[in-house]
């Protein structure tokens, strides 16, 4: 199994993650949309990471289905409930990260790849926006150790990643004491393989 893309994009590190937590055996080909584009879109026409190539060499692309497929090798071991209360919960929390990461890496490429000249402020302002109102949500949410509860789940996974990747690369975003709840969970894991081995190179 080999997963394809940078642990920089937090949707690559999501599944990356996962996979750790899963004790599944994968190797990580650290490849990046502009510079391995022809290797990336052999597996997704789309050329975008992450995408998951199978034993069988079979590929799944966008984290979302990646997700789904790991899921169901695990079975009630998945990081996502099978059904239920607690299925929806998390879905519901996990969309909330994936959004936020979504948010974060549009705010990247308006100011990491456009000429200063060429940003177009109303649009970042209100992406920023959407970041801080994102983690601010999931603060709310945590009134247990865990996102969702007392055990590790994808909503947790994903908010990680997102959270992080606005730390690093837009550290003046969030004041330093915002989001103590999701701050204190981030560095509770962060000793973990599944976050250590996935940090954003």
């Amino acid at each position: 199994m080999r997963l394809l893309g940078t642990y920089g994009s937090p949707f690559v590190r999501r599944v990356g993650a996962t996979l750790h937590l899963y004790a599944i055996p994968f190797d990580h080909a650290p490849l990046q949309t502009a510079a391995d584009r022809d290797e990336i879109t052999a597996h997704n026409p789309l050329g975008r990471i992450p995408a998951l190539v199978l034993d069988d060499g079979t590929a799944i692309a966008d984290s979302s289905a990646i997700l789904d497929h790991l899921d169901e090798t695990m079975g009630e071991a998945a990081l996502t409930p099978r059904s239920g209360p607690a299925r929806r919960r998390v879905l519901a929390l996990t969309a909330i990260g994936l959004g936020t990461a979504e948010k974060y890496v549009a705010a990247w490429y308006e100011t990491a790849m456009r000429p200063e000249t060429h940003v177009w402020q109303p649009w970042l302002d209100r992406l920023q926006a959407q970041i801080v109102q994102g983690l601010a949500a999931l603060e709310a949410e945590m009134t247990g150790p865990y996102l969702a509860g007392d055990s590790l789940t994808q909503a947790d996974v994903t908010a990680i990643c997102a959270l992080d990747g606005v730390l690093i690369d837009m550290p003046d975003l969030i004041a330093p004491g915002a989001i103590p709840k999701l701050r204190g969970l981030r560095d509770r894991l962060a000793d973990l393989d599944a976050f250590r081995l996935t940090a954003p190179e």
